[in-house]
């Protein structure tokens, strides 16, 4: 072929060339968009899958650490008593919280004692209420039995005064139950003898502290006691 029909021939195939160029530039196009959107997705997926992982790393230290807040402690005793005087168990427990932090040797500045901080009189009036001929001793309110079996004859007998009422039988644990008494005779503080007002602010707050409690012990083991008592019905001081 001669130098001038070469020529022709490359000039023809010029734009086959072209074309051919052009479809290799968008397939490359096109599969670099491909990868991109790849890309994306998996970064979307990690970065969702690192969110979810994350959010359960945190409910598991959240709830590790409501464990840590509201120990359980002498169960058996708890559950025990409970039965015998016709509570609760958990508001046992969650007074038990509150008072002592599960401490069988806990002293108050005011000179309560032991898991259920009783006062020494109290304990003395308590024990002769159980057992007239009892040899009393304040050291025995550092027992566990002991100090479990009088808190809940003490809630029992406030259960009985007050009917039940949660709101007057955590005040009174707190207050003593002639105060509460006392409030329940005032028209500023009840109504249509309830108690609608806690006025001691650390009655306030402890009866806040035992709520809280009851409602934490109530969620985080909810079968850790079975029993026939009717649950708490808590209401707002």
């Amino acid at each position: 072929m001669c130098e001038h029909c070469r020529r022709r021939v490359a000039r023809l195939n010029q734009p086959t060339q072209r074309i051919q160029k052009q479809h290799s530039r968008k397939k490359r196009k096109k599969l670099t968009a491909l990868q991109i959107t790849v890309i994306v997705l998996g970064v979307i997926v990690f970065l969702s899958a690192c969110g979810f992982g994350g959010y359960l790393i945190y409910e598991e230290a959240q709830y590790q650490k409501a464990l840590r807040n509201y120990p359980v402690a002498y169960t058996d005793l708890i559950k025990q008593f409970a039965d015998q005087y016709e509570l609760d168990p958990y508001l046992v427990q969650s007074i038990m919280r509150c008072e002592s932090s599960n401490n069988p040797t806990a002293k108050s500045d005011v000179g309560a004692v032991g898991l259920m901080q009783i006062m020494p009189e109290t304990g003395e009036w308590i024990g002769h209420k159980i057992d007239p001929e009892l040899a009393y001793s304040l050291d025995m309110l550092e027992d566990p039995a002991t100090s479990i079996e009088y808190g809940c004859w003490y809630l029992h007998f406030l259960s009985e005064r007050f009917d039940g009422s949660i709101i007057e039988i955590v005040s009174a644990y707190n207050a003593g139950h002639g105060t509460v008494e006392g409030w329940l005779e005032d028209a500023r503080f009840s109504q249509d003898g309830k108690l609608t007002v806690i006025p001691y602010e650390d009655t306030a707050r402890y009866y806040e502290k035992v709520v809280a409690a009851y409602e934490n012990y109530t969620t985080l083991y909810p079968e850790l006691f079975t029993t026939d008592a009717q649950p708490v019905t808590v209401v707002n001081g």
